[in-house]
C-alpha cells in the first residue's frame, strides 16, 4: 500500500532509518517510512536488545535494494554506517535527541526529528544551526500543520469566512490533550521529568497548538506567560516536580505566509491557556475542555478541538453560538503520514536539483523547519522561565534552584 499523496519526483526514493522505536512509532508514525510514495525504511535502531530486529521484521522489503531486508541495530554508529542510508527520523525522548541528532549531521545524513525538537529554544536553535552549518536539510515534526482539518481553516481564513481581518485566537484546555503513559509505579513518566522532556506536558502536548497558530497566522510576539505547579496528591507527598498550569498572551506579528492576505492576521490579540493539573483526593470533578477559536472582523468563528487530527471544524455566527457550518474529516490511519510524504518529496526534489545544479526549491507549505520549532520553544520558554528561573541549556539539571517547584507541606 502507498499513499496517495502522491511523490512528484518519479523513478527515485529516499532510504530512510529510524532511531527510537516507541509507541510514536508503532502507528502513527513509523508506518508512513515504508508507505509514502518515494520512501523506503531499510534501518531502524533500537538501544534494547532484540527491539529493533523485531520491529525490522515488520518492514516490508526494499524495493531500490534488490528486495532487501530493514536492519535492526542496537548501536547509533552501526545504524548511522548502513550501506545507502539517506535521512533519518529522530523518535526518542527530547532529552537524548541533542546526542543523536549531532551524530546524524555528523554522518551527512538528512535529519527529521520529533517534537519538541529541544528541551528549549537555545537547545532548539543549536541544533538547527549544526544542520545550517553542514547545509544538511533538518525538518521538524509539528505534524498538525498537515492536517486535512488545518488546510481547511487556513483556506476558511483566506476565503473570508471569518471577515478580512483576525481579530482574537482563543484556547483553552483542560485535561491531558491525549498525553500518553502518564501512570507508572514508582517513578515519574518521561514526560513530567524536565530532565527528558523539558518540563510538563506544555512541552510535549501545547507545543502543536502554538506551531499551529504561527503557521496558520504568523509568529507570536509581545508574549507575556506564567506557569505553575498547581496539582495536589493524596498523601501530600510531591513527586512531579514540573509545572502544569501554564497562561500565555501575545499579539500575531505580520507574516507572509499568514492565511488572510493583506496583513489580515496582523495585529490580533491571543489568548492560551493550559491546565494539566489533577487532584488524587477524589473531589477533582472537573469536565475536559480542549478548544481552539479564530474569531474574525465579521463576527464570526472558527472553532474546533486543538488536540484532535479529525474533529469537526464549526463556522459560528456573531451571536457565538449559532452553527452556520460544520466541516468533518476522516480519521487519518497515519497521523504523521501527510507531513512524512511532504518531507520525503522535498527531499527528493533537492535529489533531482543538485544533479541538475539548480537551487532549492520550496516544497509544501505546511513542512515544518528548525526556524518554526525555535519560535514555539521561545514562547514556551517565556512561559516557564519564572518557573525554573530560566531557560538556559541545562536547567532542567539544578532542580533545587527552580523558584516555582512545589514545596512539601
Amino acid at each position: 500500500m502507498t499513499s496517495s499523496l502522491s511523490s512528484e519526483v518519479e523513478g527515485s526514493t529516499i532510504s530512510w532509518g529510524i532511531v527510537g522505536l516507541g509507541d510514536v512509532t508503532q502507528i502513527k508514525s513509523g508506518p508512513p517510512f515504508w508507505k509514502c510514495d518515494g520512501s523506503e525504511l531499510v534501518a531502524v535502531m533500537r538501544r534494547t536488545p532484540g527491539k529493533a530486529k523485531e520491529f525490522a521484521a515488520k518492514v516490508p522489503k526494499s524495493r531500490k535494494n534488490n528486495n532487501q531486508d530493514c536492519v535492526g541495530y542496537d548501536n547509533l554508529d552501526e545504524f548511522l554506517s548502513h550501506p545507502g542510508l539517506e535521512a533519518v527520523y529522530v523518535a526518542t525522548r527530547p532529552g537524548t535527541h541533542a546526542e543523536i541528532a549531532r551524530k546524524v549531521a555528523d554522518a551527512g545524513l538528512s535529519c527529521y526529528v520529533e517534537k519538541p525538537v529541544g528541551r528549549c529554544a537555545a537547545e532548539t536553535k543549536e541544533l538547527s544551526e549544526i544542520f545550517d552549518r553542514a547545509r544538511l536539510p533538518f525538518y521538524t515534526a509539528y505534524i498538525s500543520r498537515a492536517y486535512e482539518r488545518t488546510q481547511s481553516v487556513k483556506f476558511l481564513m483566506r476565503d473570508g469566512v471569518i471577515g478580512d481581518q483576525l481579530k482574537k485566537v482563543v484556547y483553552i484546555l483542560r485535561g491531558t490533550g491525549g498525553a500518553r503513559d502518564l501512570i507508572t509505579k514508582g517513578s515519574v513518566p518521561w514526560r513530567l521529568d524536565a530532565c527528558q522532556s523539558g518540563g510538563g506536558l506544555i512541552t510535549d502536548v501545547g507545543c502543536h497548538i502554538m506551531d499551529r497558530i504561527d503557521y496558520l497566522c504568523g509568529p507570536l510576539e509581545q508574549v507575556k506567560g506564567t506557569a505553575e505547579h498547581r496539582s495536589k496528591s493524596k498523601s501530600g507527598e510531591v513527586t512531579v516536580l514540573v509545572e502544569d498550569y501554564c497562561r500565555a498572551t501575545a499579539t500575531v506579528a505580520a507574516a507572509p505566509w499568514a492565511s488572510i492576505p493583506n496583513g489580515g492576521c496582523e495585529g490580533a490579540t491571543v489568548d492560551l491557556t493550559w491546565d494539566f493539573s489533577y487532584n488524587d483526593d477524589g473531589d477533582d470533578d472537573t469536565e475536559p475542555i480542549d478548544e481552539l477559536q479564530f474569531i474574525g472582523s465579521n463576527g464570526r468563528t472558527l472553532k474546533m478541538a486543538g488536540m484532535s487530527p479529525n474533529g469537526p471544524i464549526q463556522v459560528l455566527d456573531k451571536d457565538g453560538s449559532t452553527v452556520i457550518q460544520t466541516l468533518t474529516f476522516d480519521t487519518p490511519e497515519h497521523t504523521a503520514q501527510r507531513l512524512i510524504q511532504a518531507v520525503t518529496n522535498d527531499l527528493l526534489d533537492r535529489k533531482k536539483l543538485q544533479k541538475q545544479n539548480r537551487n532549492q526549491s520550496v516544497g509544501a507549505d505546511y513542512l515544518s523547519f528548525g526556524d518554526n520549532a525555535i519560535r514555539t520553544q521561545q514562547v514556551i520558554d517565556t512561559m516557564l522561565k519564572s518557573y525554573y528561573g530560566g531557560r538556559e541549556i541545562g536547567y532542567w539539571s539544578r532542580t533545587d534552584s527552580w523558584p516555582g517547584r512545589p514545596v512539601d507541606e
